[in-house]
């Protein structure tokens, strides 16, 4: 009888483990890992709620999810390392987008990646700097952040002290990204979602495709649907 959200996740680490804090005895999380990036995320939760009975069938191809339904697909844009769009890719990650709400599945995406939600908790992103739509960029801020990060604890401190020390190869394994990224995250919710409510408010009178709005992320979509039914 609980309320329940039904997550499918791109990676199997990080977004997992942040949304299942979020859990409580009024609501149900249940994360769906590894499910890839934009229309094969999609189309796992397609599967998933024709499985589960969740679908409202109507004429021909015409259908949507019933109306309890409550499921998410969070995934990133993910460009290319060097930073360069891939035209097969920008329409894929548009098309996902459409898909999903033409059936009534919820989408909660980065672009360019899950890495810009983390990093808004500890700063403001600018969308004129050319440098913050790509995920390495944020790797590099992130990895500043938790070098100089104040009290850090023993976990955070032990790793830092190693000279290869770096968000993306030191922090993002799953216990250090539950026991030192997210605790350091969740004091500072509110300010990471009116950070994404800023970014995206920016691009709200531009006439672009979600391809083409970077920064951006739209987790906080899901995390203030999420906190309102604490």
């Amino acid at each position: 009888m609980l309320k329940t959200y039904i997550i499918f996740c791109e990676d199997s680490v990080s977004e997992p483990v942040y949304f299942k804090y979020f859990e409580t005895k009024k609501i149900k999380v249940n994360l769906v890992p590894n499910q890839k990036s934009s229309m094969h995320n999609v189309l796992k939760a397609v599967a998933h709620c024709r499985a589960q009975g969740m679908i409202d069938e109507n004429e021909g191809d015409d259908w949507s999810l019933t109306e309890d339904a409550n499921v998410w697909c969070v995934f990133d844009r993910d460009k290319n390392s060097n930073g360069a769009d891939n035209e097969s890719g920008n329409i894929e990650f548009d098309e996902a987008i459409a898909h999903a709400k033409r059936r009534g599945i919820k989408v909660a995406w980065s672009n360019d990646s899950f890495e810009l939600w983390v990093l808004l908790h500890f700063e403001e992103v600018q969308i004129t700097d050319e440098n913050v739509c790509h995920r390495l960029s944020y790797y590099d801020r992130l990895t500043e952040v938790f070098r100089n990060i104040d009290n850090p604890g023993d976990k955070l401190e032990r790793a830092r002290v190693h000279e290869t020390f770096n968000y993306k190869s030191s922090l993002k394994s799953e216990n250090n990204f539950r026991y030192v990224v997210r605790p350091k995250m969740i004091p500072n919710t509110e300010d990471a979602i009116a950070r994404a409510k800023l970014l995206e408010e920016q691009f709200n009178n531009e006439k672009l495709r979600s391809h083409e709005r970077c920064p951006l992320t739209l987790i906080h979509h899901l995390l203030e649907d999420i906190l309102t039914n604490h």
